[in-house]
């Protein structure tokens, strides 16, 4: 079966090189541009900390903007190695994507048959949208391979009850599984669980402590820095529990789950496979058979709802998943249809067949909609971010500025950044962690008088924001001075953006820093009166 291999191989290489023409065809200049501002944010704190030994954007501080360990270590490798490149992040993403396509084709050869093989793979690379997860420059791509791989090596373990060179090689993934983003905890915990059910609660330990060891250990790195035991980026994106913690896990579940409806976008078709296989095969038996047998669709469940209490299901974050249902549905798509012959099974094979174009549906729709993102995405960063770290290198190289879009920013020029956003400002996210349970008006007046009291302490001179952002609206002595605004919106959260002098000291030279400027011509610059 190895032609199919290749076959996928060559349908990913023409996917990707399309998809990397089309967003390349609509920069000006020579240089690629990732559609993410995040991308530069891994590559800033790899820099600083191959360089300076600091995990931060701001070269002298410890303030961890990076949700990945792995990754962001890769990349100060490379860096340490071989100098500073702003393509590592493609080079890496390129490799995990074949290296998903061709475990994905191991799985399903040694374990499963032609039908599984070709169905698997088809559905794969639209499904997790592997190709656009490669074009971000982001972890993702890596988690993917990941998650293929420990779905991989669990399977093979089953199968040769664990033998010692199998299990290593899982402990070995299990490590880099749980380095390379903190949602992997859900699904170490889960199958650490389900093997302690099985009988192999020593398999199970081994699993936990080495997918937890990454995590652990950079806690600790963390918190004796000074920063939190988890990166700022969770602390301000995550679900966890507050004061009160049945009503904070009633929140959880009803903005996770109940509410929330990405979650049914994206895990509803899945879910009501698993459940009509389950009823099919197991309705007249022990329960206890489906945990011994059936340990990676429970994992999958597991791993879903628990990603969906305490996680981000939007954006990007939850294609691993995505990755991992497509090894666990498929096998069960053909063995449904392979096997149900009696009429009794009608409304099975309707619930399954319904369900299963769901998930082929969903392929559809989300590739035609990230078709448009991967088309004007790398054009938003060059003309928003891109110009924002022109600018900032040519007038403000060295100084103190205020930001909330960090990346680009922090890695073309070399600034010491206040990140009203609190990625790269641990203050800022410590502050919001600890606050974030007050009622919002109460809690948006004390957040607005910290940063701003943060920023006038410190000297901050110039900033440059999305307006909105700033918690009860921007200080009232800061003096707008110019807004630049791009054509479309697709890779940046708003389309303009606004310079502020945050004294009048500042006013003259940045209003003349901004005209002397060669603005990209695409975007649009406004005059603010200051009378």
């Amino acid at each position: 079966m190895q032609k199919y291999l290749f076959f996928f191989l060559a349908l990913f290489t023409v996917i990707l090189g399309f998809y990397y023409s089309l967003a390349y065809s609509n920069l000006s200049g020579n240089d690629f541009v990732y559609p993410l501002d995040d991308a530069y944010i891994h590559l800033t704190i790899a820099r600083n900390f191959a360089e300076n030994g600091f995990w931060g954007v701001n070269a002298d501080s410890f303030d961890s903007a990076s949700s990945s360990i792995l990754y962001t270590l890769i990349l100060s490798l490379l860096i340490k190695l071989f100098g500073d490149n702003v393509y590592y992040p493609m080079i890496i993403n390129i490799i995990a994507g074949y290296g998903t396509v061709y475990y994905c084709y191991r799985y399903f050869s040694l374990f499963y048959g032609k039908k599984e093989l070709l169905l698997g793979l088809a559905l794969l690379i639209p499904f997790c949208q592997l190709y656009m997860m490669v074009i971000l420059g982001m972890e993702q791509t890596l988690h993917i391979l990941l998650t293929v791989m420990m779905i991989y090596y669990i399977k093979k373990n089953l199968r040769s009850d664990f033998a010692k060179r199998d299990f290593w090689k899982l402990l070995l993934v299990s490590t880099l599984f749980g380095a390379i983003r903190f949602e992997s905890m859900f699904f170490v915990l889960i199958l650490a669980v389900l093997l302690s059910f099985r009988g192999k609660w020593k398999a199970g330990l081994g699993i936990l402590t080495a997918g937890f060891f990454p995590i652990v250990f950079f806690g600790f790195a963390s918190l004796k820095s000074g920063g939190y035991f988890f990166p700022n980026s969770l602390l301000m994106k995550g679900n966890y529990p507050e004061s009160s913690v049945f009503v904070s896990l009633w929140n959880i579940f009803r903005k996770g789950i109940l509410t929330n409806a990405s979650f049914y976008k994206l895990f509803i078709a899945p879910l009501a496979m698993f459940g009509v296989y389950f009823l099919w095969k197991y309705k007249n038996q022990d329960w206890r058979k489906i945990l011994k047998n059936e340990t990676l669709i429970i994992l999958m469940i597991g791993t879903i709802i628990l990603h969906s209490l305490f996680a981000v299901i939007r954006y990007r974050y939850e294609n691993y998943l995505m990755a991992g249902i497509i090894l666990v549905v498929t096998p069960i798509v053909i063995t449904f249809f392979q096997n149900i012959r009696d009429k009794k099974d009608f409304n099975y094979i309707v619930v399954i067949l319904t369900s299963f174009s769901g998930v082929v549906l969903y392929s559809i729709y989300i590739s035609v909609f990230n078709h448009r993102v991967i088309k004007y995405a790398s054009k938003n960063i060059q003309e928003q971010q891109i110009e924002m770290a022109r600018f900032l290198n040519n007038y403000y190289n060295g100084q103190k500025v205020v930001a909330n879009d960090i990346g680009a920013i922090s890695y073309f020029s070399n600034i010491s950044i206040f990140d009203i956003a609190g990625l790269a400002s641990t203050n800022v996210a410590g502050f919001y962690m600890e606050n974030k349970q007050l009622d919002p008006k109460v809690f948006d007046h004390k957040y607005h008088q910290f940063m701003s009291r943060l920023i006038d302490e410190n000297h901050y001179k110039i900033a440059i924001i999305y307006p909105k952002w700033f918690p009860e609206g921007v200080p009232s002595s800061w003096i707008p001075i110019a807004s630049w605004t791009i054509e479309k919106k697709m890779g940046v959260a708003n389309q303009t953006v606004v310079w502020y002098a945050l004294n009048k000291n500042e006013v003259e030279d940045l209003r003349k820093n901004l005209k002397n400027f060669n603005l990209n011509k695409n975007v649009t610059q406004y005059y603010y009166s200051n009378k």
